[in-house]
């Protein structure tokens, strides 16, 4: 287990689990409550650097991925570019509350979902539906 990740979040009996990637705790705690009646184990990376890592030491892919645009070191978009390459089960979405405008959106990234801030529950609850649905199929 990284430092970065919590004790709240050691790896449970289920063998789903998302990734949150923002430096922002209360975001992270937003989607974790959000997301507690679901059967899956939710971990929190403070920036890009710690996502990298959890990614390579977990055996299996997150069912989804939710990052931040804006961070210290490498910035969302970066780090959806890279984990795009190294997952291929798992659904990414970038989460900003600096943009609504998508007509500028990297045409490399527009498999990518996005999740505007301030986001509704049912928001990330439908991502999450979405991101099961995938995953089932590719497996």
């Amino acid at each position: 287990m990284t430092p970065s990740e919590s004790a709240e979040n050691k790896p449970a009996a289920v063998s789903h689990w998302v990734l949150v990637v923002d430096d922002e705790a209360g975001i992270y705690r937003i989607i974790s409550e959000s997301l507690s009646n679901q059967p899956l184990e939710i971990v929190h990376a403070k920036n890009a650097k710690d996502a990298l890592v959890i990614v390579e030491q977990r055996q299996t892919e997150p069912l989804l991925v939710l990052l931040d645009v804006l961070m210290p070191g490498m910035d969302g978009l970066t780090l959806a570019r890279k984990l795009g390459g190294k997952l291929k089960h798992s659904k990414i979405a970038i989460m900003s509350g600096h943009m609504t405008d998508l007509s500028w959106w990297p045409d490399d990234l527009r498999e990518v979902e996005f999740l505007a801030k301030p986001f509704r529950v049912t928001e990330v609850v439908t991502l999450l539906e979405a991101a099961r649905s995938q995953y089932d199929l590719d497996n």
